[in-house]
């Protein structure tokens, strides 16, 4: 743990110096006097809304398990995004299975499935997104070997996911060959958590959840979209609406860069490289980077603290889940 905080915290570092060198603190000052912050009340609505669409989507994907409230799939999905502003070493993701394993009696193993299968639906929505960016901005060259690494890797995943379930016997005895060389105890533990996790991605054969899994992930997604156009209006930037769509791709591909809690530094130099296409100068950029992170991080770490509180689970207790806590039968 704290040799992952270490490295997040000189990655994030390297990035807030990338956003921040050259800048003009007292434009930076200025920029922040002249938001219009009423324009930030929808962008936390939308960014709200999204992250309760996040929750309602994952009732689809978890229904061959189990089909659990939506308030539920809320509580432990705030409480995941609380951990990962908080707490290092991503940890929000083994959470949110631990969470709603333990309130709605489920495997976490197979929950955490229905979580992978849930990241693979948003790099697919990702891809999409970055595509459509691509065909109508100049941005920078690296974009485009981006897009074709998440394609690759994503095509693969979903691949690897669907032949699991498909091919389950095989899988199982592609497994127990593997991991003959261990303890009984330890291949009884390996084989129910596995099968677990095969069962939680049902929904990756069930073509009747792939309607309302793709109407929801529109609801994700431009919620997340509208929230960032919400902060261009906020800044009075006169800019087309595209832009929130490339600063999303952006702050995106930031996130998957190992960095401290709250994706710090990796976002502020999104935004920045983002709005550089569109020729806004780095103090304003990085002054909007600033209060679009402050509509992110703390109304969802509000709500995660309070879900934490009411299900008497602590900081502590979470921060022991990459140890004690990994999704298991």
């Amino acid at each position: 743990m704290k040799r992952k905080l270490a490295v997040g915290i000189a990655v994030s570092a390297a990035f807030l110096w990338l956003a921040a060198r050259g800048i003009d603190w007292s434009e930076f000052g200025a920029a922040l006097r002249r938001t219009r912050y009423l324009f930030l009340i929808p962008a936390v609505v939308l960014t709200m809304l999204g992250h309760f669409s996040r929750a309602v989507r994952w009732r689809f994907m978890m229904s061959p398990i189990k089909l659990c409230p939506v308030g539920a799939l809320w509580s432990a999905t705030a409480i995941a995004f609380m951990v990962n502003n908080l707490l290092p070493a991503r940890l929000g993701e083994f959470v949110r299975a631990l969470v709603i394993g333990k309130t709605q009696q489920v495997s976490r193993s197979a929950s955490f499935a229905t979580i992978v299968y849930e990241r693979v639906v948003d790099v697919f929505v990702l891809i999409i997104l970055l595509w459509f960016c691509m065909v109508r901005i100049s941005g920078p060259e690296w974009l485009a070997g981006s897009a074709e690494v998440l394609v690759a890797f994503n095509v693969a995943l979903f691949l690897l996911l669907w032949a699991m379930v498909r091919w389950r016997t095989r899988f199982r005895a592609l497994l127990d060959r593997a991991i003959r060389p261990l303890p009984a105890e330890t291949r009884r533990r390996v084989h129910g958590s596995a099968g677990a996790f095969v069962d939680g991605l049902g929904v990756v054969t069930r073509p009747a959840s792939a309607l309302p899994i793709a109407a929801l992930s529109l609801a994700v997604w431009g919620c997340a979209v509208a929230a960032v156009y919400c902060c261009v209006l906020a800044f009075r930037l006169e800019l087309p609406p595209i832009t929130s769509v490339f600063l999303i791709v952006l702050i995106s591909l930031g996130s998957m860069i190992p960095s401290a809690p709250a994706f710090l530094g990796t976002l502020q130099y999104a935004c920045v490289v983002g709005l550089a296409v569109y020729g806004v100068d780095r103090s304003h950029a990085l002054a909007f980077s600033t209060v679009y992170h402050a509509t992110q991080f703390f109304p969802i770490t509000i709500a995660g603290l309070y879900y934490a509180w009411r299900s008497h689970l602590g900081l502590a207790e979470l921060s022991g889940t990459d140890r004690r806590e990994r999704p298991r039968r």
